[in-house]
This record gives structure tokens, C-alpha cells and sequence, in this order.
């Protein structure tokens, strides 16, 4: 079977109704978007993303709000978004979606799926500069934000990607096309057609080499999204089978296509079984780091060897890094020696160090049959350290964070508190997006009237 039912997909997500939802799904798929923000406002601090925050206000796609002043972001009047730049720029949604996402995955903290894909950073800054553009509630943010995670939740499902195809940038532009035609009052179906006739095939060598324009994967895919309503506004068609082709047959498999058709289970949304980072690599890594987080090693310990045991999918990242610090990121060796020497995993431990990198030179990686049996429900790793006052193993079936171990609110909220490292704006930013279905107006989300 080569059909992949798009269509049918679409129309069951953009049909969700939010009265139907449990109060902690609505919940959690609020903090959700709390963390996405955090994580993009985190990533906009990056030297990259103000110098192209500088550009792209010399050449007018963004431009410094009215009223704007040191200590909050302001409105961007009529028809703007707001970008999560430390210059607090605004201007139109398409550019500020592009922004925002792109920004989300410099520091390798932004949420996830199994089969691996990262719904959210593609979805929530397109819906989010959508929302404020139009003045939408919070609700039908909300509700936008649900179906678009749900479709590309469910794409990640159905398909399962060849190797060295990377999960940014396709599935997610039609999930964040979804949640902006919604938002926009278009047509889900029309622009999810065009936002699959047109997706991106990246690769995971940029990581690899630390090439940081990979980080606009995400970028690329949340402004296709924003456009793709426009497109098909304006009369552009989309394919219905360029995306089962491209990702079913060409770049992937069609392994599960019922799961685009079945009804929408309201307990059991596709965000009610993500993700959430607490170590600044990719998420691969992060069974193996918090193996190392429960080693009885002492303090002081000469480390001989180490030996890391997972599953295939994760011997993606068995090498050596670059010395670079996206490119750590994405080293197992490189993240497991990182949390034995850091004891702790945050962005500015991720900064490229050649001691650490030392480090990594004795760690080895492999695959272990008993945990490739745990694959795809499980993610586990194995941690072997062999040091001058003995021998340590540690074994995580899944990290803290993923949803068979949740973080508790009162974490994710740190988490936020510590990304957005602003005390005059996070509790009125957290307040906000945590009751966003009682907000009147989106273009009030990042206003300062309230910090």
C-alpha cells in the first residue's frame, strides 16, 4: 500500500473539540508550548540569531516595535508577531515563525515524539506568530496547536524514515500549515497539501559536522507553514500524493497508514506522549547521560574506559565530534563525557571543550540485543565506567522527561524559569501561557502591560 491518507488526517485533527479534551491534557499541551517558547527565547540569545535578528531589520523584514522599552517585549501593532530576540523585534508572521523556530534548536532542548520527531518547534512558532497577527483567543490557539501537533505526531507514526533523512523540516511544515489555515481562517486541508507538495530533505551529516544552518530546518518548515495558507488562499494546489511518495517511498516507508484515519482519542492526544529535554544534546544521547547521573563513581575517580550499550538507532551518533559545539551535541561519547566530567548537562556545559573531548576518546559505543528488543517503546542505554577504584554500571530504559517518566509541572516550570533567565518577565509569561484559554487576545501573550 503506497497511499497516505493526508487528507483524511487533517480533516480528523482540525476537527478536535476542545470541550471534549481532560483538563490535564489541556494542561499539558499548555506547558508545552510554555517550554517551546522558553527553549526559542533561550536559543535567540545565541550570537547567530542577533546578528541575523540585526540583518534582517538593515533590509526591513523586521523592524523594532512601537512603544518598545528595556524591559519587555512590545506590541507589534496591526498584523505582526513577536520574535524572541533579545532586540525584541517584530514583523510578519511568516519571518517571525522562521525566527523563532529557528532559534528553538541551537540548544538541543526543544521537546519530541518516538518514532523521533519534534512536533512542537515546527507548529508553536508558526501558530503562535499567526495567533498574534489575527488577535486570536487563546483557545483557538490551543486548539490549532492540538491539531497540528496531532497530524505530525501521527505522520511520524505512519512513516518511519530512511537513514540519513533527519525529522526536521517536512512532517512538521504541514502540522504548523494545519494550526496556521486554522488560526487564519483557511482551509487545513488545502494547506497541508501545499505545505507537503514543498518539504525539505535534511540530513543528519549537518549535525554531525556542526554546520549551524542546520538549525533553520525547523525555520524553513514553520514559515512553509505559514505560507502554505497564504499559497492556498491565493489559488496554489497542493499535491496529495508528492508527500507519500517523497517520505513513503523515496526518503522513508510507509510502515503504519491506519494511524493517519483512526479517530481522534481525546485521552490520549499525540502530545500526551512526548517529550521534554533537560540535557542541552540531542535526545538520543539522553538515556545514556542519566546512566551516568546514577554511577556510584567516586569523586575523583581516573576514569580507564567507558562503554556505552543502546539501540541501533542511536549508533547514529557513535563518533567523535568536531570541535564545535552543535557537533558535541550530537556525539554520544562526546554528551556521556560531558556528564561524567560537568556533572551537570546544561547549554553552557555543551560549550566544545578538548579535555572533554579527551574524555571521549575512551568511550565506546555499541548495541546491546536485550535493549534493541525495547525499540521503538523504550530508548535505553547502558553505562559501563571502568575507573582506577572499580567498575560502574547504570542502566535507564527511557530518560527523565520522556512521558512514561514525566518531569512534574513545578520542573518544567524551572526549566522555563531558568531558560528565559528574566525575573521580571517569566512568571508573567508563564502565568499567561498557562491559562492561555482564558486569554481574550493573543497579541497580549508577549505585551508588557503585564511583566
Amino acid at each position: 500500500m503506497t497511499s497516505l491518507p493526508l487528507d483524511q488526517a487533517v480533516e480528523i485533527a482540525a476537527d478536535l473539540d476542545l470541550e471534549r479534551l481532560p483538563d490535564h491534557v489541556l494542561q499539558h499541551a499548555e506547558r508545552t508550548i510554555a517550554d517551546t517558547v522558553a527553549v526559542s527565547r533561550a536559543g535567540a540569545r545565541e550570537p547567530e540569531m542577533a546578528r541575523l535578528g540585526r540583518l534582517l531589520a538593515a533590509q526591513g523584514s523586521l523592524r523594532t516595535p512601537v512603544g518598545a522599552d528595556a524591559s519587555a517585549p512590545a506590541s507589534g501593532g496591526p498584523g505582526a508577531a513577536t520574535t524572541f530576540l533579545e532586540d525584541r523585534l517584530v514583523g510578519p508572521p511568516a519571518d517571525v515563525a522562521f525566527v523563532n523556530a529557528t532559534a528553538g534548536t541551537f540548544l538541543e532542548l526543544d521537546e519530541g515524539v518516538r518514532p523521533t520527531g519534534h512536533p512542537a518547534m515546527h507548529v508553536v512558532p508558526a501558530a503562535l506568530a499567526v495567533a498574534e497577527s489575527v488577535h486570536a483567543t487563546g483557545s483557538e490557539l490551543l486548539r490549532a496547536v492540538l491539531a497540528g501537533y496531532e497530524v505530525t505526531a501521527r505522520l511520524f507514526t505512519s512513516v518511519r524514515l530512511t537513514y540519513p533523512v533527519h525529522p526536521h523540516g517536512h512532517f512538521g511544515a504541514i502540522g504548523a500549515a494545519v494550526a496556521a489555515a486554522m488560526l487564519s481562517g483557511g482551509d487545513p486541508v488545502g494547506a497541508a497539501r501545499v505545505a507537503a507538495t514543498t518539504p525539505l530533505l535534511p540530513v543528519w551529516d549537518a549535525c554531525f559536522d556542526g554546520a549551524t544552518a542546520r538549525n533553520t530546518f525547523t525555520g524553513h518548515a514553520a514559515r512553509t507553514g505559514v505560507m502554505a495558507t497564504y499559497l492556498d488562499k491565493a489559488g496554489f494546489t497542493g499535491s496529495p500524493s508528492s508527500l507519500a511518495t517523497a517520505y513513503g517511498r523515496i526518503a522513508g516507508e510507509l510502515v503504519d497508514p491506519d494511524q493517519l484515519s483512526r479517530p481522534l482519542d481525546y485521552t490520549a492526544l499525540g502530545i500526551t506522549r512526548n517529550y521534554f529535554k533537560r540535557h542541552s544534546a540531542c535526545a538520543l544521547s539522553h538515556a545514556a547521560i542519566d546512566a551516568v547521573a546514577q554511577l556510584a563513581l567516586p569523586d575523583g575517580a581516573e576514569i580507564e574506559q567507558v562503554h556505552v550499550e543502546t539501540v541501533n538507532n542511536n549508533m547514529k551518533l557513535a563518533r567523535q565530534p568536531q570541535a564545535n559545539d552543535l557537533s558535541g551535541r550530537f556525539s554520544l561519547p562526546y554528551a556521556v563525557a560531558t556528564a561524567l566530567a560537568r556533572k551537570s548537562t546544561g547549554p553552557a556545559d555543551f560549550r566544545y571543550s578538548g579535555e572533554i573531548a579527551q574524555l571521549a576518546q575512551r568511550v565506546t559505543v555499541s548495541v546491546a540485543p536485550d535493549l534493541e528488543a525495547q525499540w521503538p517503546d523504550a530508548a535505553p542505554a547502558r553505562v559501563r565506567v571502568e575507573s582506577n577504584a572499580g567498575t560502574f554500571s547504570a542502566t535507564v530504559r527511557n530518560p527523565r522527561g520522556h512521558w512514561s517518566d514525566p518531569l512534574t509541572p513545578e520542573e518544567i516550570q524551572a526549566k522555563f524559569t531558568a531558560l528565559l533567565d528574566n525575573p521580571d518577565v517569566s512568571p508573567s509569561w508563564w502565568g499567561r501561557i498557562t491559562e492561555i484559554r482564558s486569554l481574550p487576545d493573543c497579541a497580549d501573550l508577549f505585551a508588557p502591560a503585564r511583566a
